[in-house]
């Protein structure tokens, strides 16, 4: 019988890293670390999207608001749900950091084209 991870060739990769870490594995947890790995380094890649906006001398015009805004409200629903119904702190992190730099990014999108002088 195949194993579930022998047909996902990243959570396999990741099962064999955390496997010799000694960190306990399987499956669901597995998709854990992918989660927690992924998610964290995501933050770091939106530094260059609020530099560029920061920068942008059309008034960041390319970013849509509504996109971002609505990844701040969805982000935003994530942080609740990881703190109210699966009680789970390092999800509910990972989605309140999130939320903070899609809001960033928002943020400083809606002051570069005047919407509001107070960012």
């Amino acid at each position: 019988m195949r194993h579930s991870l022998d047909a996902m060739p990243f959570l396999k990769w990741a099962a064999m890293i955390l496997t010799a870490l000694a960190v306990p594995c399987s499956p669901n947890s597995a998709i854990a670390w992918a989660y927690i790995l992924t998610n964290a380094a995501r933050v770091f890649t939106y530094v260059p999207q609020m530099l560029a906006v920061w920068r942008s001398s059309d008034g960041a015009r390319s970013v849509s608001l509504l996109t971002w805004g609505s990844w701040v409200i969805a982000n935003g629903t994530a942080v609740a749900y990881g703190a109210l119904v699966v009680d789970d702190v390092f999800f509910t992190l990972i989605a309140l950091l999130n939320l903070v730099c899609c809001a960033a990014v928002t943020a400083i999108g809606a002051q570069r084209r005047g919407l509001f002088r107070g960012v």
